[in-house]
Formats: C-alpha cells, sequence, structure tokens
C-alpha cells in the first residue's frame, strides 16, 4: 500500500504545484522521503510524505487560485463541497433507514451510490469555473487526508484507501467531462 498511495499523493499534489515549479517540489520531496524511509520505517516515511503534502498543499492553492479569478472559484468549489456533503448525508440517511440494523458504517454501497453524483457535482463546479472542479478535488483531498492522518476511530484500510481515490477521482471525472464540452 505504501508506494501506491506515495504515487497517488504525488499525483494529486502534482495538480496544485505550478507547472514551473513541479519537478523542483516533488523531487525534492521524493529525496527526503527515500532518505527517511533508508533511516527509518517505510511507514514512517509515508506519514512524514503525506504530512508535507499537507502542509504544502494550502499554501500551492493559494497560488493556484490567485493566477485566477479565485473568489468565484473558491465560491463554487465550496458550494460544490457542501453539495457533496449534503448527498452523503442524504445517501447515508436512505442507506441506514433501509437496513435492518439501521448501520451504516462503512457500507461500499454508499460510494456506489454517491459516485455519480459527486461526478456530476464536478461537472456542474467545472461548468461554473473551470478550475473549481480542481480546487474542489483539492479541498477534498485535503480533507479526507487529514481525516486519515488524524482520526481516531478504527477504520477499515479498504475503506480509507477508497475514501481517498473516490470523491477527488469522482470529481476529476466531472471536471473531464465538461471540459470535453465542444467551445462555444
Amino acid at each position: 500500500m505504501g508506494h501506491r498511495a506515495l504515487r497517488v499523493a504525488t499525483w494529486f499534489f502534482s495538480w496544485l504545484a505550478p507547472r514551473s515549479q513541479r519537478e523542483a517540489v516533488i523531487g525534492d520531496l521524493a529525496e527526503e522521503y527515500v532518505a527517511r524511509a533508508s533511516t527509518a520505517s517505510s511507514s514512517a516515511a509515508l506519514k512524514w510524505y503525506l504530512r508535507q503534502l499537507c502542509a504544502s498543499a494550502p499554501p500551492l492553492l493559494w497560488i493556484r487560485l490567485t493566477r485566477t479569478t479565485w473568489i468565484a472559484t473558491l465560491g463554487v468549489a465550496l458550494s460544490g463541497y457542501v453539495a457533496v456533503a449534503v448527498v452523503e448525508l442524504i445517501v447515508n440517511w436512505a442507506i441506514a433507514n433501509s437496513s435492518t440494523t439501521g448501520a451504516v458504517a462503512y457500507n461500499p454501497l454508499g460510494m456506489f451510490i454517491t459516485f455519480p453524483m459527486v461526478v456530476l457535482i464536478g461537472y456542474i463546479a467545472a461548468r461554473f469555473r473551470c478550475a473549481a472542479a480542481v480546487t474542489l478535488a483539492a479541498m477534498m483531498l485535503l480533507s479526507v487526508t487529514a481525516m486519515t492522518l488524524w482520526a481516531t476511530e478504527s477504520v477499515p484500510t479498504w475503506y480509507r484507501i477508497a475514501y481517498f481515490l473516490v470523491g477527488p477521482a469522482a470529481i476529476f471525472i466531472g471536471g473531464a467531462v465538461n471540459s470535453l464540452r465542444p467551445a462555444r
């Protein structure tokens, strides 16, 4: 899981880094990761790496937003984030009410139902502001990463990985579908 998580986190992070600095920033992080992995456990090195990405993401997101009309982009992304939260709340509520136990805990059905709705939210966000889908995916990635790193509850590994990938991927897919539309 370590190398795959490292590649996925780096891929998402590369969307935030400005092109002119992308290789240098990711290269420096990769060098330090290798150095730490050789002196400590790969798990500790991976945790360090993910924390560095989380710490670097807000300033890089700020740079990305200031190069666009950032207030409108951020407003659309925040609206999309709220829409995703509402969709998850409704889906989890519906699953809990339809199950015999009333428990939703880590039900993959919720992700399958939510995924197309989140793709639609990403599409709509990108329709309003092209950078909103990337911003929304970054917001989701940051919140999921923070919850993963600092959560105290016991969560199955498959659920953490799926949650880490599904939400941001759905937003990116929605944004990509929007970019396939013919220009006016």
